[in-house]
């Protein structure tokens, strides 16, 4: 491939890469706007189901088999149960604490599959990256900024959430790439399906949708569906050091949302550990990848 072939696939996954990170924003929003009229276990079951519709036709559109026989493997049965873990916490994280916060926090995850990948995978990892990692931690903990006047609990949760899917992240690798993608985004939204049933005995009596309600929940279902499908256009071609660092992009997305719509607080010690979770991240890319 030519130089200017690539640049010219690097600016077109780029541009996926960001879409697929403000649809995800968006989505974070629309979910913590419906928290005001809705449970949380609700929820979590209405764009379950909305998900799981749209992936079966398109799965029967293109004639692809939801029930293979990949997802008999014990470990697609894990990784769908971290999908389950990380959705309620994430969700929780967001609805009773900071969008804002729960948001920049959850860009750890990268820096935890480092974790994962030295204590669970053996992986070698230098001395750099080791160093890489603990920076962004120093960062969640400038962001959370525990024992602070404006601390929330809850936002404890997405710590939990970017524990959850760092061990995705993790079995994902180690999973067969013959699973089409629409098959593995089918059982994502059955997780969530799932998360918001097991839920329900912990949070509020169900709600009967406004028809707001409706048009915001339909809003998510399609968001979180495009952005699911961008990220994977994104993934699939370009260079990933190029293209990667752009997930980033979700942290602008949700803190301009956080203030406008939800009159969230931004103080100068949350922006520079946010700062430094993506600069590290970043780094991290940039030495993994050499």
């Amino acid at each position: 491939m030519s130089q200017k072939s690539t640049h010219l696939e690097n600016m077109r996954c780029i541009f996926y890469m960001i879409i697929a990170m403000a649809g995800f924003a968006i989505e974070d929003a629309i979910i913590k706007q419906l928290s005001n009229s809705m449970p949380i276990s609700e929820i979590l079951i209405l764009i379950g189901i909305g998900g799981l519709v749209i992936f079966s036709l398109a799965a029967r559109y293109w004639a692809i088999r939801i029930l293979s026989a990949e997802i008999k493997n014990p470990r697609f049965l894990i990784r769908s149960l971290c999908e389950l873990a990380a959705a309620i916490s994430f969700v929780t994280a967001i609805v009773h604490g900071s969008l804002s916060i729960s948001s920049a926090i959850i860009q750890a995850t990268p820096l935890a599959v480092v974790i994962g990948g030295a204590f669970i995978l053996k992986q070698e990892v230098s001395g750099l990256s080791w160093a890489l990692v603990l920076t962004g931690f120093i960062g969640v903990l400038m962001v959370t900024q525990p024992g602070l006047e404006g601390f929330k609990p809850a936002t404890l949760f997405a710590v939990a959430a970017v524990f959850f899917l760092a061990i995705r992240d993790i079995i994902t690798r180690s999973i067969s790439d013959s699973i089409p993608v629409i098959t593995i985004s089918f059982w994502a939204f059955f997780a969530s399906l799932f998360a918001g049933l097991i839920t329900v005995p912990f949070f509020e009596s169900f709600q009967t949708p406004s028809s707001k309600d409706a048009l915001l929940l339909t809003s998510s279902v399609c968001t979180a569906s495009l952005a699911y499908c961008a990220v994977v256009l994104a993934t699939r071609s370009g260079e990933i050091s190029v293209v990667a660092p752009f997930r980033y992009s979700r942290l602008l997305f949700a803190l301009v949302l956080s203030v406008v719509f939800f009159n969230e607080s931004i103080n100068s010690l949350m922006i520079f550990g946010s700062a430094l979770i993506a600069i590290s991240g970043v780094m991290m890319l940039t030495v993994t990848n050499r």
